[in-house]
């Protein structure tokens, strides 16, 4: 169980790196700290929601699929 749980993190860990490099990282960084982004009253939309979408749900699964290895073992 362990080596199948191990296969399916690292697909995952593969997945999130796929997922959050090529996110635009300039638009967010303004409206991060205070400042106003240039997308800071628009919704993004495309491809960029898509991989804001897909980046989400990698992670939460990566996570638990790391509390499911420690417990496993």
């Amino acid at each position: 169980m362990s080596k199948i749980l191990m296969g399916v993190q690292m697909l995952l860990a593969v997945i999130l790196v796929c997922s959050i490099m090529p996110q635009d990282t300039k638009s967010a960084a303004p409206s991060q700290f205070g400042g106003e982004g240039t997308q800071s009253y628009f919704k993004p939309k495309g491809k960029q929601a898509f991989l804001s979408k897909i980046t989400k749900i990698t992670s939460v699964l990566f996570f638990l699929n790391a509390i499911a290895l420690l417990l496993v073992k």
